[in-house]
């Protein structure tokens, strides 16, 4: 399986596992070779603890693996807009300064690749930043609603900085969507699949950081998000009177 994970730290820990298991059985047998129904119970159990990690890694794999197939940008219907609103992670009020904006040329560039007009951020109070490209840098004025429909969310967020839904053992989806934020419509997603190591390796293999794999893998592009759905609409830049 392509979600499939086996590292020489998961080989050595379930020898040492497999090893440990064993050497308990050979010793309880001396104490129970005397009630035959007892080492029968004894063995199975055996047999079960020591097939627990490799049930545990396939049963991640096979469900990531199919997770795996909804991955990646999603496109259902596109729009062409000057702009949209960025309600990922809203920004305090009081953090903001309104404004023209003298940025540097890369983050200009940044700003144009992404090739609209405005991007509006939503404040924790339920106004927007609007930061709207200029000839010469971009200017930051503060509305009390968005201008525009069209909204880019998280489809799990129960708290501000909770994103990442669990949806099965040892496994995570994080997703972003597009939406039409007057009749609900989702217009388009980005999906990203995480697992971890199985316990019997994550609580070794994490003293060293968090022990992921993802879906779809960094090395295959995808379409470029929200721009697939919101296509950016050719507009000339306003200059300041």
């Amino acid at each position: 399986m392509d979600g499939y994970i086996l590292t020489p730290i998961g080989v050595i820990v379930i020898a040492a596992y497999s090893f440990l298991i064993f050497l308990i059985t050979v010793i309880l047998r001396r104490f129970v070779k005397r009630f035959p129904w007892i080492w029968r119970g004894l063995k199975r159990l055996a047999v079960i603890l020591l097939l627990l990690p490799w049930l545990e890694e396939a049963w991640i794999s096979w469900h990531f693996a199919q997770a795996c197939k909804d991955a990646g940008v999603k496109v259902y219907r596109q729009v062409e807009v000057e702009g949209y609103v960025d309600a990922l992670n809203p920004t305090p009020r009081r953090s903001v300064s309104p404004g023209f904006w003298h940025l540097d040329k890369n983050s200009l560039q940044s700003f144009d690749r992404a090739g609209y007009l405005f991007i509006e951020n939503m404040l924790d109070d339920g106004g927007v930043l609007h930061i709207e490209r200029q000839q010469s840098g971009v200017l930051a004025t503060i509305l009390d609603r968005p201008s525009i429909q069209y909204r880019m969310v998280y489809a799990y967020q129960p708290t501000p900085f909770r994103t990442d839904e669990p949806i099965g053992w040892k496994l995570e989806k994080l997703e972003r969507q597009v939406i039409d934020s007057k009749t609900g419509e989702i217009l388009g997603k980005e999906t990203d699949f995480r697992r971890v190591l199985p316990t019997y390796e994550a609580l070794i293999a994490g003293l060293f950081g968090p022990p992921i794999k993802l879906c779809p893998k960094p090395s295959i592009p995808q379409p470029p998000f929200p721009q697939s759905i919101l296509k950016p609409k050719k507009t000339k830049l306003k200059t300041l009177p």
